[in-house]
């Protein structure tokens, strides 16, 4: 009998400190921290998500050369369809054109009513190779009318803005971006490459899908007529 009470003595023990165990874990469970962004804590139920934009205008650079320029100039900026999460069902948004400069931390700011308007905080230099070179810019988004529900509000976010030139140094620019909230992992320059390449695709390939569209809807209104 003793044995026995003994042994129920030390499965209560190991019930209870399991207990314990899991109520800890159930309370600091809401807070997810990014090793990559020290200072940014993120809390359960921050809205999250990511959209990409195009550039519909002329972009430029004040020495004609992105590789060696310090203000650089969005030519028109455009919302396309690679809208995630928070983002999704935002409809094409013009912004116009967006100017900046590397070397001031807050001089990147785009937006509208409806989209909501990003504001940047500081801005760093991730790629410069020849005819190629990208930003990643950190700062905080403010909702629009499209979807008023993000939480925080305003919220931390960041922006990948890649920039190239064909041929280097002299030729035309083009150039596309990223928003992310939270904001997104400091990647190593060669994804972020990468990334800015595939993001341009995309948008090419999106802006020309919505230009057929536009063009189908125009015949067949015409032929109606």
């Amino acid at each position: 009998m003793h044995r026995l009470r003994s042994t129920l003595g030390s499965m209560i023990a190991v019930s209870a400190f399991a207990m314990l165990a899991l109520i800890a874990s159930v309370a600091t469970a809401d807070i997810v921290t990014q090793s990559s962004l020290p200072d940014v804590v993120f809390v359960s139920g921050t809205s999250t998500g990511s959209q990409g934009f195009a550039d519909i205008g002329a972009p430029s650079v004040d020495s004609g050369n992105i590789n060696t320029g310090t203000s650089f100039t969005i030519g028109n900026m455009v919302s396309t369809g690679a809208s995630v999460d928070y983002f999704s069902g935002l409809s094409t948004q013009i912004l116009g054109p967006v100017t900046f400069n590397t070397s001031v931390g807050s001089s990147l700011t785009f937006g509208n009513a409806t989209f909501g308007t990003f504001t940047s905080t500081s801005i760093t230099e991730q790629t410069n190779a020849l005819g190629e070179r990208s930003f990643y810019v950190l700062g905080s988004y403010t909702a629009g009318t499209f979807n008023p529900a993000l939480t925080p509000n305003p919220a931390p976010a960041s922006l990948i803005v890649g920039f190239t030139q064909s041929p280097a140094g002299s030729g035309a620019i083009s150039d596309s971006a990223s928003l992310s909230i939270p904001p997104a992992a400091v990647p190593e320059p060669s994804t972020l490459v990468l990334a800015t390449v595939g993001v341009a695709a995309v948008a090419s390939v999106d802006m020309e899908r919505r230009r057929r569209r536009r063009a189908a809807q125009s015949a067949a209104a015409s032929g109606s007529c």
